[in-house]
């Protein structure tokens, strides 16, 4: 369970310095730095985040069901519920958006103006769910008692 958080939030969080690596390297280094946060997202990341629904279950069937109702978990939960939604909807639409205006200035047909704004929206999004993520880490460390 300890290394899927790792791995999930340690490739989320090194998704940032992949962007400003590839924006340093033109319009080629960009789309590829945005196809290989695409590959390792759905290769890695993602795959990393399912596992830690279905460990941190395991590990609340393993020790005690009653587990599910301390305040940090349920928020934790609730949390996870939303930062998925948020990724999927949102999140995601934004990024593959920003990578397929990437691709095309690489082959000559985009528009930078339009890549700025979806880059900006990206930017945004994918911010707001590393933030719920690192709120989960918090919770899930520091386990505090809220209102039970």
């Amino acid at each position: 369970h300890v290394l899927g958080a790792v791995v999930a939030l340690g490739f989320s969080l090194s998704y940032a310095f992949w962007v400003r690596r590839g924006e340093a390297d033109g319009v080629e280094g960009r789309a590829f730095a945005l196809r290989t946060i695409s590959w390792i997202d759905r290769h890695v990341t993602t795959p990393a985040f399912i596992a830690q629904l279905v460990t941190g279950l395991l590990l609340v069937a393993a020790t005690d069901w009653d587990l599910l109702r301390q305040a940090w978990l349920e928020l934790s939960l609730g949390i996870y519920v939303l930062l998925t939604v948020l990724a999927i909807t949102v999140y995601g639409p934004s990024f593959r958006r920003q990578r397929g205006i990437a691709e095309a200035i690489a082959s000559g047909e985009g528009d930078e103006a339009d890549y700025d704004s979806a880059s900006t929206e990206a930017t945004t999004w994918g911010a707001i769910v590393t933030v719920l993520t690192l709120v989960i880490l918090v919770l899930m460390v520091w386990k505090p008692a809220l209102w039970n």
